[in-house]
This record gives C-alpha cells, sequence and structure tokens, in this order.
C-alpha cells in the first residue's frame, strides 16, 4: 500500500491527495481528471490525474490503535 502523492505547482512539494492503494489498482486508474484537491502546502485548489501523480510506498510509521 501506498499514497498517491501530486506535486503542488506552487511550492513544488509533493502532497497527498488523501487515497492509500496498492501499485496494481494505481496503476490501473484511468487517466482522466480527479477532483481537485484542497493542497495543504499553499491552500489552493489543484485538479489532477493518474499522469501526474505518484504512488509513495516508502515506509511509514503506523499508527498506534
Amino acid at each position: 500500500m501506498g499514497a498517491i502523492l501530486i506535486r503542488c505547482p506552487n511550492t513544488n512539494e509533493l502532497v497527498p491527495v488523501g487515497i492509500d492503494t496498492d501499485r496494481d489498482s494505481f496503476e490501473a486508474l484511468p487517466n482522466i481528471a480527479a477532483k481537485a484537491i484542497r493542497c495543504p502546502s499553499c491552500g489552493k485548489d489543484h485538479p489532477w490525474s493518474r499522469e501526474d501523480a505518484i504512488l509513495d510506498t516508502t515506509c511509514r510509521p503506523m499508527r498506534k490503535k
């Protein structure tokens, strides 16, 4: 599993779109415009598509229950 990220065009930071998925599901996403996200980096809305995104599969600490 990994988080889908896009690059903010204003700050150049990678920001999450709020979707976690596996590599096969990510690759199967159609390359169409998705609902714009509110960017936590700059505060503006950014439309995105699979072509604009990456899947971050680096290890992240697990949340405590």
